[in-house]
């Protein structure tokens, strides 16, 4: 609804922040131990794929994406986990704003305790 106001929850940004940090550590080590795996298997005089005509129609195009493959997921790792910094941040710095409001509310309505006929610092904050 238009009428439904924006709501940020710090909790959540700081806690899915750093469940997704978690996520770009594990894809990190799992791309790891899957490029590892991959090196002990293409020991040797031969391909695991054989060197006759299929292997070599295998094995050309397969290089190339491996390659490209040893280059790419630590960085789309470190992305992942970096968009999780992020999220942390924003629930922190929301936190702190949050803080910062409430206080100079309370140090404005704390002027003006008593002189309207009702205690200004029973009205709570949204």
């Amino acid at each position: 609804m238009a009428d439904d106001p924006y709501v940020i929850e710090p909790g959540s940004y700081k806690t899915e922040g750093f469940h997704m940090y978690e996520v770009g550590q594990a894809f990190a080590k799992a791309a790891k131990e899957l490029s590892t795996g991959l090196e002990a298997l293409e020991k040797g005089d031969t391909p695991p794929w054989g060197d006759d005509e299929f292997g070599e129609n295998f094995g050309v195009p397969y290089e190339g994406l491996r390659k490209g493959f040893d280059e790419a997921m630590p960085s789309l790792a470190e992305r992942i986990a970096g968009i999780g910094v992020a999220f942390s941040q924003i629930g922190i710095r929301n936190e702190k704003q949050e803080q910062k409001e409430h206080d100079t509310y309370q140090q404005i309505t704390g002027q003006y305790d008593g002189q309207v006929g009702a205690k200004v610092s029973s009205i709570k904050s949204v």
